[in-house]
């Protein structure tokens, strides 16, 4: 297993996308076909929109793992207000879904980003988006892929790093790298994609004895 790790590419972005479907089973969750659509842009390009470090793990080819990351210290990411109107008139223009449905994800969107706001603020350095493929877990990709961002981070003054999570998912792989739990939050952006997981944020101390870095 001769795995590469490199700077994203925007030829990436269908490939991070599928990896993004595969992980939280999107096109199980939401319905119509155009809903699912609309849950993959809005978690994997929300996500781009808001990093300002984005690496991709490559095996032969194929894309296996990515992690989108944000330093407070770095260039500021570009594109996030743009975003904002693409997925605002993509929610208008979704078609087999009643306008009420629609309400209430924008709804979800906003509650989501109000009661994690109240824990950890906003502009702080952050996991944004971080997926490895089933098949290539446990073989310390993961650890790769945080580490390049932990030291990104670390030489830029960096001595915070949260991530969103859920209790149904990866915390405690995030537990292992040296992380942290600060709160719990109240989430239905959480429960749509978990049916009923308990979202939470968590928090690393760069440069710790205690990580795997």
């Amino acid at each position: 297993m001769d795995i590469t790790i490199r700077p994203y590419r925007q030829s990436d972005y269908e490939l991070c996308e599928a990896l993004v479907a595969q992980a939280w089973g999107f096109d199980e969750i939401f319905k119509p076909a155009e809903m699912s659509a609309l849950a993959k842009y809005l978690y994997t390009r929300g996500s781009l929109s808001s990093s300002n470090y984005c690496r991709v793990a490559e095996d032969d080819g194929r894309l296996v793992g990515f992690i989108f990351g944000y330093n407070e210290y770095a260039v500021k990411p570009k594109g996030k207000l743009l975003f904002t109107l693409q997925i605002l008139w993509r929610l208008l223009t979704v078609s087999g879904h009643r306008p009420d449905d629609k309400k209430r994800l924008i709804r979800a969107i906003e509650e989501h980003q109000k009661n994690r706001t109240a824990i950890v603020g906003q502009g702080r350095s952050e996991i944004v988006l971080f997926v490895v493929a089933d098949d290539y877990q446990g073989v310390g990709l993961g650890s790769r892929l945080w580490c390049g961002f932990e030291a990104h981070c670390r030489s830029g003054s960096v001595q915070e790093i949260i991530v969103e999570t859920n209790r149904s998912g990866a915390s405690g792989f995030y537990e292992k790298l040296g992380f942290e739990l600060i709160a719990d939050f109240d989430s239905p952006l959480h429960e749509y994609a978990t049916k009923g997981g308990q979202a939470c944020m968590y928090e690393y101390q760069t440069g710790q004895s205690s990580g795997r870095c």
